[in-house]
């Protein structure tokens, strides 16, 4: 990790929720819950993903010299638009696939 860039200035604790989001629409899916809680877990899951992007967005709009071209913004905006569409049962069945 560059000097300029703390510890502290990392999406780390967006990161760990987003996992434990994960983790936890997975074991909604593999316990056979209700199709609402699993719809509830899996919107978690988007919200915990937008948090992510949006705190990897604020880490280069503080440090510029992350991002020179701005390929990288461009690629979190767009990653960004795809969650905001995604639907709740294509979240699903993406997690679902992967337990497989």
């Amino acid at each position: 990790m560059p000097e300029w860039v703390t510890p502290h200035s990392e999406p780390v604790s967006k990161l760990a929720l987003f996992a434990s989001m994960v983790t936890r629409l997975r074991g909604s899916i593999k316990a056979g819950a209700s199709p609402l809680r699993i719809q509830k877990a899996a919107e978690r899951v988007r919200l915990a993903q937008l948090s992510v992007i949006k705190a990897k967005l604020a880490l280069i709009r503080e440090y510029p010299q992350r991002d020179p071209g701005g390929r990288q913004s461009e690629s979190l905006r767009t990653e960004e638009r795809r969650w905001q569409t995604l639907t709740t049962e294509t979240i699903i069945e993406q997690y679902r696939r992967s337990e497989a």
